[in-house]
């Protein structure tokens, strides 16, 4: 603990200006003003509130669309029931030009709302149990829950209780709101699949089992860009609250004030290492925890598509929501469909898409053929099953690329020309419409966040494109494959990724898995080489692909090689060398120039397919960039 103390004096001696602001005013300023707002206008509130304040209680201000407001509705879990579904809905109609976005943290964000409306839409909600507070800035953000949490077969623990005592702790009030350095987000499953993508929020509680007892094991600093790690603790239901108020107060009182880019949880851990963490959470609740047992929940997230059987007979049914973007009509067609064919409950998903539970088989048809269900599909194609966008430039300040329209239109490219059975194949592709990363797209396994850069001397928007990100237990991050591809050339890059995976994938084998068993095997450069290479020779029909002799080499020049090796046998016919090996040529002699054999193949094609095999070191290509810019010279 004393090491926590010196580096968070350290490290707080100069604070940033969202502190400042908040020594210089309150969220309940804001809160006990806001009837005032609402009678005298949009000019009459003043910029900490609007831009900051407001925040506190899920009312943002979008410049996008003047004078609008979004709310963003906290959905404990993601759990709506009838009335709770329809009033949201109603709501949207009536003051939200009828637009509903969901999100990836199982909320709902309504959309184009003036301050003259917002007491009274705070009103419609709260008269239903569901508010916005807390839901922005520096607060406990929305608790996510396994979607099917108390109903499906492999649900060991029910947490919805759990939840609601951990939210308690904090929801309304005021000795929380606004008083964390930075946000924090909370997690919590007691089931086998990881449906929620449980390893990736500040605060995860994940289903463990220690000594015969099911409970859960404590994993930290999870967010954007960063896995949660195990913090050593096995915790019983009962103990979750407790050690969550605990942690909460030491983040409270020790958490960083000086960068906002570096004071999540995550980086008081970097500074002073997990053990002083938990040994300070221990100091703070006053009592030992035990330490961690076997974490049982599965290695591979994600939501099941279609149906899913439930512990009393039942089914859930899925509804593929494409980038998440709902409406108001929609989700009162959604809480009408599940009143009468289901149980009346629906629940919200992290992939942006929902379930409506309590549904018999014998009415699985007549649900199946409601218009809501011909709009978002129960089962779409792969492309559009697990896709992620978060709000673009038509909603969100920060926002580079429209976003969610770009991510509909490649799922919809990719399943025109790459029909694949969605029973088979599984892709989960997730975009960023800048660097915050609110679309997560570093656990995609295909990832795009939006960015500017120069092109022919001109500013251009598009992506960065990343790849082999997981939603496991044994969490990665994606990394960068691929920067400033153009908007109008994303779906050309993706369809080379797509090309391999469908090519040389097992059956039922996730995206995920064929990451892991062949992409992994070989460099991002050489990976990043096949697409650029493929796109540049596009017209004249040559194609490298993945093959056994490109795997597992040490060597950028070893990987040059191979693709050279490949690329002289498929022109001319005839392996270059007998050995498909840089390192065992030494007694063979130089080939032939390909153009010798094959005519059709120009001299300069040529000479860089030799320059990538030639024995004599001096002569042959070290990296793919090398390659790339000779190849641009001749297309």
């Amino acid at each position: 603990m004393k090491k926590l103390l010196k580096i968070s004096q350290e490290r707080n001696k100069r604070i940033n200006k969202i502190e400042k602001l908040k020594q210089e005013h309150t969220p309940q300023e804001a809160w006990e003003k806001l009837e005032y707002y609402a009678q005298h206008g949009f000019s009459s509130i003043p910029e900490h509130d609007l831009n900051y304040f407001f925040k506190c209680f899920g009312i943002f201000y979008r410049p996008a669309t003047p004078e609008r407001f979004m709310l963003r509705v906290r959905i404990p879990g993601g759990k709506l029931n009838y009335q709770q579904a329809k009033k949201l809905g109603e709501v949207a109609k009536q003051y939200g030009n009828d637009y509903i976005d969901l999100t990836t943290r199982m909320q709902v964000e309504l959309r184009y709302i003036r301050i003259e409306d917002i007491p009274t839409v705070l009103k419609e909600l709260e008269s239903v149990g569901i508010t916005t507070f807390q839901t922005g800035v520096d607060n406990f953000r929305n608790i996510v829950q396994d979607p099917l949490d108390g109903v499906a077969f492999d649900n060991v623990i029910e947490t919805w209780d759990i939840l609601l005592n951990i939210q308690k702790i904090f929801l309304k009030n005021p000795e929380w709101i606004c008083q964390l350095p930075r946000k924090f987000n909370i997690g919590i499953s007691g089931s086998y699949s990881n449906r929620c993508n449980i390893y990736g929020h500040d605060a995860c509680f994940v289903l463990a089992e220690k000594d015969g007892i099911f409970g859960f094991n404590v994993y930290l600093g999870g967010k954007v860009g960063a896995i949660a790690r195990p913090a050593g603790v096995f915790l019983t239901g009962g103990e979750v609250p407790l050690f969550f108020k605990a942690l909460a107060r030491v983040f409270k009182k020790y958490g960083f004030k000086d960068s906002r880019n570096k004071n999540r949880l995550k980086y008081m851990i970097d500074a002073v290492g997990m053990e002083e963490i938990i040994d300070t959470v221990k100091h703070e609740a006053g009592r030992e925890f035990e330490e961690a047992g076997k974490t049982l929940t599965e290695m591979e997230g994600g939501e099941k598509t279609g149906k899913v059987q439930l512990k009393d007979g039942t089914f859930a049914m899925h509804m593929v929501v494409p980038s998440g973007i709902f409406s108001g009509t929609a989700m009162i067609e959604a809480a009408e469909a599940s009143k009468e064919f289901g149980n009346g409950e629906i629940r919200l998903t992290v992939a942006q898409n929902l379930y409506i539970l309590g549904v018999s088989e014998e009415n699985i048809s007549k649900l199946l053929s409601l218009p809501i269900y011909q709009k978002y599909k129960n089962i779409n194609s792969p492309y559009f099953n697990d896709v992620i966008a978060c709000a673009g430039t038509e909603h969100c300040p920060f926002g580079v690329i429209p976003n969610k329209p770009d991510a509909i239109e490649l799922a919809d490219y990719l399943t025109q020309n790459y029909p694949a059975d969605p029973s088979d194949t599984k892709i989960r592709m997730y975009w960023s419409a800048c660097q915050k990363g609110c679309g997560i797209h570093g656990n995609g396994d295909i990832g795009f966040v939006g960015v500017k850069f120069k092109k022919d001397g001109e500013t251009t928007v598009g992506v960065d494109m990343y790849y082999g990100g997981t939603m496991t237990g044994e969490q990665e991050e994606g990394k960068l494959l691929i920067k400033s591809i153009p908007l109008s050339e994303v779906k050309y890059y993706v369809e080379e990724l797509i090309k391999e995976y469908l090519r040389l994938k097992r059956p039922k084998e996730s995206f995920e898995k064929f990451y892991r068993r062949v992409l992994s095997k070989i460099s991002k450069e050489a990976l990043r080489f096949l697409i650029v290479f493929n796109n540049l020779m596009k017209n004249k029909n040559i194609r490298l692909e993945i093959n056994d002799i490109l795997l597992n080499k040490s060597s950028e020049e070893e990987e040059i090689f191979a693709f050279g090796y490949q690329l002289y046998r498929k022109l001319t016919g005839k392996a270059p060398y007998t050995r498909p090996d840089l390192l065992q040529i030494y007694d063979e002699p130089e080939p032939e120039k390909p153009s010798k054999l094959n005519p059709e193949i120009s001299k300069e094609f040529s000479e860089i397919i030799f320059k990538m095999i030639t024995k004599k070191p001096e002569k042959r290509y070290k990296v793919f960039t090398e390659i790339e810019e000779d190849l641009k010279k001749i297309v």
